[in-house]
């Protein structure tokens, strides 16, 4: 049975995007030590807090946008599992729920919309030409 290339070269974007994610956001907490650097962060937000004040909007939109690119990094590295699982087992619902989920991430820190927006298209184009692909196959088998 084929496999759709589509779906390929939207795994293969996301999971280099993935890595890129991880590299640059993971890579200092790694360098740093989990423990040191979670400590870290919040010796810096309670110094913020002190600055700024309590009642500060500032802080309280760089605390979102923490919980938000979180959020996108999570679910670009499980829809990046999801849409290489799915192409190995040749499920198109696994990729449209891969390409979902980039959807989610694109949605929730759209900074990186020019890097998110080509892998959810691409990755919704590849999941319905998997599907094509395993109708065919499926009418050809029954034949």
């Amino acid at each position: 049975m084929k496999r759709s290339k589509t779906l390929l070269v939207s795994n293969i974007m996301a999971l280099a995007y993935s890595v890129y994610l991880l590299w640059i956001f993971g890579g200092a907490i790694i360098e740093a030590g989990g423990a040191d650097f979670i400590d870290a962060v919040e010796a810096y937000f309670e110094l913020l807090f002190n600055l700024l004040g309590t009642d500060s909007s500032a802080v309280v939109f760089l605390y979102v946008l923490v919980v938000l690119l979180c959020i996108h990094i999570a679910a670009f590295v499980l829809g990046c599992l999801v849409g290489w699982i799915a192409f190995a087992r040749k499920k198109s619902g696994g990729a449209k729920f891969a390409a979902t989920l980039y959807l989610i991430g694109t949605i929730c820190f759209p900074v990186y919309l020019l890097f998110g927006l080509p892998i959810t298209i691409i990755g919704f184009i590849g999941g319905g030409k998997q599907k094509k692909i395993n109708i065919a196959n499926t009418a050809n088998t029954a034949m």
